[in-house]
């Protein structure tokens, strides 16, 4: 046969190949053809390549470098018997400048894309969703709800059951005394309309949120918050977990156990920890010292479930949770501006060596994909569709 001549290779064997390719050769192979280009970038392979997508133990972590100016995004293979310091897989271009606390704060992540959101006092800079594995991102509009009155806000980050990303922003006023206004005014943004809309549903926001230190989980199609309520006759408060399904775009609440209904609610952060929603609790001595609790829910939704796995009292300048690692160690910022690892059964501590200023510190687990490949994310009915004439 000529060499000019073409070769048909089945489509069903070039689909079944190419789904079991990584994201960057995937980004190289765009370029063989116009029909491999329209497949590889389809919202359904996207999909579809992502549910095959093997999870792996990798994790991301980000640090700040404040004598450089710099944020640093790194993937570890986190093997379990094997130093921390020596799974280190690659280091991610990072390109944008943060304006002002000098780095991103990381809302959350989500198969792949990191929403970042530059932030400080209430005042919103900008928005961005980013995959670092194929270094596309999508700089966002800024939301519709403008405030002129002192306020604060929180955003969760989330996809639905249609492959949509969504962003939801809650946003309270504040009254003379400082305290939240409520209702919030709620609004939200999807990647599949490109714009920001109202969402009336707010008015059953009941609860004030955590000010500054806020932070969300997306878990089980629900972004998670920890929320108060202050208690009117006697002083003090109430702390719950706030949700928002990303599929109906309803506010819910899940309550606490009684150990942690009462605590200063910056003292609470929410967390996913082995397949389950967790809460770390944080208790402050006025000596420096310190300890926290993690709990988790062994059964989403059920309250009876909470269960408290472990209380690490705060030495070597240990700060805050910042993530877990696989072999079940619990990973810490310090005061020294460190990221350690601390072991619960044994109760020793890890220097990792990585440096870092120490609220910029975030790990999460890691997946790769192709999300963002294209400008929009809609489904369609068949992955196979323009696969009709496939040559190489």
């Amino acid at each position: 046969m000529p060499d000019s001549e073409s070769f048909y290779f089945p489509r069903e064997l070039i689909l079944e190949i190419l789904l079991k390719l990584p994201p960057k050769s995937l980004l190289r192979f765009t370029l063989v053809s116009k029909s491999w280009h329209s497949l590889i970038t389809s919202p359904s392979f996207i999909s579809t390549h992502l549910t095959k997508t093997p999870q792996t133990n990798t994790l991301l972590v980000r640090h700040y470098n404040s004598t450089h100016n710099n944020e640093h995004y790194s993937l570890f293979h986190d093997a379990k018997n094997t130093p921390f310091c020596l799974n280190f897989t690659c280091e991610l271009s990072f390109e944008f400048n943060c304006c002002q606390l000098g780095y991103y704060r990381i809302v959350g992540s989500c198969n792949g894309v990191l929403c970042l959101c530059d932030d400080l006092f209430g005042d919103l800079r900008n928005l961005v969703l980013w995959n670092p594995c194929i270094n596309k991102f999508v700089m966002l509009p800024l939301p519709g709800i403008k405030v002129q009155e002192p306020h604060m806000f929180v955003i969760g980050f989330g996809i639905n059951n249609k492959d949509d990303y969504k962003l939801v922003r809650v946003v309270y006023v504040k009254n003379e005394d400082g305290m939240c206004n409520l209702p919030p005014e709620v609004e939200v943004y999807s990647i599949s309309t490109g714009v920001w809309r109202r969402v009336m549903r707010g008015v059953a926001v009941k609860h004030c949120m955590v000010e500054f230190m806020w932070s969300q989980v997306f878990f089980e199609g629900v972004v998670h918050w920890i929320a108060y309520d202050v208690i009117a006759i006697g002083g003090g408060v109430r702390c719950l977990v706030m949700t928002f399904s990303v599929d109906d775009e309803v506010f819910g609440e899940i309550e606490l156990p009684d150990e942690l209904v009462g605590v200063i609610p910056m003292y609470l952060g929410v967390m996913v920890l082995e397949g389950s929603l967790a809460v770390v609790k944080y208790e402050r001595g006025l000596n420096g010292s310190g300890s926290c609790e993690v709990w988790v829910m062994k059964s989403y939704g059920v309250v009876e479930s909470w269960s408290r796995l472990y209380r690490i009292n705060l030495v070597a300048g240990m700060e805050k949770v910042v993530g877990f690692r696989n072999n079940g160690e619990v990973l810490f910022s310090t005061k020294r501006n460190r990221l350690v690892s601390f072991d619960p059964n044994s109760g020793g501590t890890k220097d990792l060596g990585i440096r870092g200023s120490s609220r910029s510190f975030y790990v999460q687990n890691y997946v790769e994909s192709l999300v963002l490949l294209r400008g929009n994310i809609a489904v369609m009915d068949d992955v196979s569709d323009g696969m009709e004439n496939l040559w190489i």
